[in-house]
């Protein structure tokens, strides 16, 4: 009997945890599409990067339960989101130095998230319909990461990069919420 609620009751938060990871990922698609000041770009998407991270920390600390069920899944959400917290601590505070800090923090964090994400997601310490996806937008992060420290000195190409990715993470994981509430409407 128990095993009966707990996929009922997952059904119901897992899409909410992906949609919130899909509004968190929009908000560096939107800040820097619509961000008025890119004068100094560097310092610009420090404060969206950091913003974003902390955020993103947030929102998966507080939606663990439904982006896994084990404890090892639950651990690794929880570590992509201490990193996340770390990562926008350091890029907020780091906006005094300017542009050469955005490029290695984006890099870094993102690399380190992404590859929590995907080995999450191999293993299926996720939850089970969220696997695919975490080696999709896991993957996508890791190539954020890849491509910002091979290419390190823009920070002008580094918010770019950032918004870029918000945008096409965010459309995926709304499909993702969309399909998922769907499919939980037929249970």
């Amino acid at each position: 009997m128990s095993t009966t609620t707990r996929p009922h009751r997952s059904a119901v938060t897992t899409p909410i945890a992906v949609a919130a990871r899909a509004v968190v990922a929009a908000v560096p698609a939107v800040a820097v599409t619509f961000g008025l000041d890119h004068s100094a770009p560097g310092r610009f998407g420090l404060g969206v990067l950091g913003g974003f991270l902390l955020l993103q920390g947030v929102v998966l600390a507080v939606c663990v339960t439904g982006l896994a069920w084990s404890r090892a899944g639950r651990a690794m959400v929880l570590a992509r989101a201490a990193v996340s917290l770390v990562g926008g601590v350091v890029a907020l505070t780091g906006i005094a130095a300017g542009g050469g800090l955005l490029s290695p923090v984006e890099a870094v964090v993102f690399l380190l998230v992404g590859a929590l994400e995907i080995i999450g997601g191999l293993l299926r310490s996720e939850r089970a319909e969220l696997s695919g996806d975490a080696v999709v937008v896991g993957g996508l992060q890791v190539l954020v990461g890849v491509v910002l420290a091979v290419l390190h000195s823009d920070p002008l190409l580094a918010v770019g990069v950032l918004g870029a990715w918000g945008a096409v993470v965010a459309v995926y994981l709304g499909i993702s919420a969309a399909n998922l509430r769907r499919r939980s409407g037929r249970a």
